[in-house]
């Protein structure tokens, strides 16, 4: 009798839970996925490939953006700022669950220029006065991207991204970025928007 006591004791004290440890232990588990290399840089590729079944945008954390790009005299824009930070889940692997962090791209100063075109109409013949402008420079690499844990934010270094050609940093930034920073100001139409992962080997 006193045996059977002793042996549902145990068990018991098996299944607790002391001070939270399962719950530390899933959470280290996420943190040393995030920062696998490999890992890092399968996601990198599934974003530039265009797999939505592997990556899922299930929020917007945070999103701004101000500048001058809107000057009335083109030739005095020269500076964008802006926050993007997106909550994310990635299906690394189709027999687990989704690996689930923030993804931020933000940036103080990014370099930018304006061109366009202006026509005041005809008041008098009824045209009404129409233009256009877009951004004839804009440099990506200005925007720093950066990976956080979903729940502590604590940011987690993206080695693969780090190490990655510059030509695939800024099509990862472009990649995310480009319609919330059209959307929000302007079309960017730079030489480099010609480029695509299938012209820059990596993946």
């Amino acid at each position: 009798m006193n045996i059977d006591f002793i042996k549902i004791i145990n068990e018991e004290i098996n299944k607790f839970d002391f001070l939270g440890n399962d719950e530390f232990l899933k959470e280290q588990e996420i943190t040393d996925l995030l920062l696998n290399e490999d890992l890092q840089k399968q996601f990198i590729c599934d974003s530039l490939l265009n797999r939505n079944d592997k990556i899922k945008i299930t929020k917007i954390i945070d999103s701004h953006v101000t500048g001058n790009w809107d000057e009335p005299n083109p030739e005095d824009a020269n500076r964008l700022s802006m926050i993007y930070m997106l909550g994310v889940e990635y299906t690394y692997d189709s027999n687990k669950e989704p690996l689930k962090f923030k993804l931020n791209f933000d940036s103080d100063k990014i370099d930018i220029s304006v061109a366009g075109w202006y026509d005041a109409g005809s008041f008098g013949n009824y045209v009404p006065p129409e233009g256009d402008s877009w951004y004839d420079r804009f440099d990506w690499s200005d925007i720093n991207v950066s990976l956080h844990t979903i729940d502590d934010d604590d940011e987690i270094k993206f080695a693969a991204f780090i190490n990655a050609p510059p030509k695939i940093q800024i099509l990862f930034i472009r990649d995310y970025t480009q319609n919330f920073i059209e959307n929000e100001t302007m079309e960017i139409r730079t030489k480099e928007m010609k480029d695509n992962v299938r012209n820059t080997p990596y993946c």
